[in-house]
């Protein structure tokens, strides 16, 4: 169930929510965004501020929705993990807006895997949390918390869903001009064959995170599933790197973008936007926002209408995820 402004519960397909979850990610924050836990509008003022283009459709399609889950944590550096003391904060904080919490765990080494799993006892440890469930970056992980925890629930990350990404190509596959074996092989993944179903159901995994692709995905890939979808917007992420350029900044030349380097978590407070060239010289360019570790594109509203399109139609997507990547004293 959504809840509405007025603290009404939407129905499934009716009124303000129409069956679809909104969650809100927030992957530098530390403590919990009190607009949100109160039960507040957040998602409109939030995605405003963010100049996201695509904002104005969300907001016509679903109308007055008011956020029903938080995710916690970063998909791409474990540095960001939260610690057992920040996760009491968020539940104490849910419990009272009535919000369900999310861990998003980044691929993890060993030491991460380590730290991911105390996160994990911790929330488990607590009663009356409802609604948990941890997004999984790697199977890795998926493989370590289903063995050790058989009864958590455990959502597939979209770091794992592989598809063409950059943003200077991709559009291009949906264009007449491109071979139809090209746009046949970029517009699906192989996550329809039977051993990666095999692997799905091995696991338990009842749900599946994706990006907001450019290019069209083909039918099958939103309806031929088992599992339920959640779409990223406004971000798509590209690419992630085990070293960081915001965490190399205040470095010597010799020592600059070392992985495992320590740094001073500078992405809570700054990010950079690169703008790329569109191959082809006609003076076209991309944007990439680079937070922390990782380059995110936000997508344009004609791909934002066409992912809220599918959802009348697609009943295996019943959740969004808006990510808020500002922290207190960045803007965005």
């Amino acid at each position: 169930m959504l809840l509405t402004r007025n603290d009404r519960e939407a129905p499934p397909r009716e009124g303000a929510g129409r069956g679809v979850e909104v969650g809100i990610s927030f992957p530098f924050l530390a403590a919990p965004p009190a607009e949100v836990l109160r039960g507040e509008a957040y998602l409109e003022g939030a995605s405003h501020a963010l100049g996201w283009p695509g904002a104005e459709a969300l907001r016509a399609y679903l109308p007055g929705v008011v956020p029903s889950r938080v995710y916690v944590g970063s998909e791409t550096c474990e540095r960001l993990l939260p610690t057992a003391q920040a996760l009491g904060s968020w539940i104490s904080a849910a419990r009272r807006g009535r919000v369900a919490i999310s861990l998003v765990l980044p691929p993890l080494t060993r030491d991460g895997l380590t730290k991911a799993e105390a996160a994990v006892r911790a929330v488990e440890g607590v009663n009356g949390v409802e609604g948990f469930e941890v997004v999984a970056g790697d199977w890795g992980t998926v493989h370590r918390l289903r063995s050790r925890h058989p009864g958590l629930v455990i959502v597939l990350g979209r770091l794992t869903h592989k598809m063409l990404r950059d943003p200077r190509l991709a559009e291009y596959f949906d264009s007449p001009q491109a071979p139809m074996p090209a746009r046949a092989a970029l517009c699906r993944s192989g996550e329809l064959a039977p051993g990666f179903r095999a692997l799905m159901e091995r696991y338990g995994i009842g749900r599946r995170e994706v990006d907001p692709f450019l290019q069209p995905l083909e039918a099958d890939e939103w309806g031929n599933r088992s599992e339920k979808l959640s779409v990223h917007l406004p971000y798509l992420f590209v690419t992630m790197g085990r070293a960081c350029l915001l965490g190399a900044m205040h470095r010597e030349p010799d020592g600059k973008f070392l992985p495992g380097a320590p740094c001073r978590l500078e992405c809570r407070k700054h990010a950079v936007e690169f703008r790329l060239p569109v191959p082809g010289g006609n003076g076209a360019e991309k944007k990439l926002l680079s937070l922390g570790n990782a380059y995110y594109h936000a997508v344009p509203s004609s791909v934002t209408g066409r992912i809220l399109g599918l959802l009348p139609s697609c009943r295996q997507v019943d959740r969004i995820v808006v990510t808020i990547p500002e922290s207190q004293g960045r803007r965005g």
